[in-house]
């Protein structure tokens, strides 16, 4: 009886850690993940999500972007259209007698299809008002472009 028990703990010992230890849960109606590199340069097309107007905006405060087209890794989809990524104001600049008021926003990262924050750099992408006195604004859709900013491996 003894040497059943220790058979069975130990049969359960070792499905428990093969298990543990896969890197991908496998199910029939999925096919097996792999990891693909997404290397570092690699454009990420980006749109607000939301409105801003300077006025109301802080420095350092989040800004919710989502990727505007899939990006490819390897041959597979790595960030899929519609995934979220965040930025934040990083500069607001008052209006003078010449010119309008601005801000500028920088994109911080993305999340990929396996769930990863991939830093991201980003072109900074400058609103400004249209006459003097004016606070900027953008409406939701507008476009700024980023790159990966170190190579990542991710499960597709």
């Amino acid at each position: 009886m003894k040497s059943l028990l220790t058979l069975a703990f130990t049969a359960l010992l070792q499905t428990t850690s093969a298990f543990a230890t896969a890197p991908c849960p496998v199910s029939s109606f999925a096919a097996p993940c792999q990891k693909v590199v997404i290397t570092a340069g690699t454009l990420v097309i980006l749109e607000t999500n939301e409105s801003l107007q300077s006025g109301q905006a802080t420095v350092g405060q989040l800004v919710q972007f989502k990727v505007r087209a899939n990006v490819y890794a390897e041959g597979e989809v790595a960030i899929v259209t519609g995934a979220q990524a965040i930025g934040r104001i990083k500069a607001i600049e008052p209006s003078t007698y010449n010119n309008p008021e601005t801000y500028k926003i920088e994109v911080m990262y993305v999340q990929s299809v396996d769930g990863q924050q991939v830093a991201l750099n980003g072109n900074e992408l400058s609103i400004k008002g249209q006459f003097s006195g004016q606070d900027a604004g953008s409406q939701p859709g507008t476009t700024i472009t980023a790159t990966v900013m170190n190579d990542i491996k991710i499960k597709v």
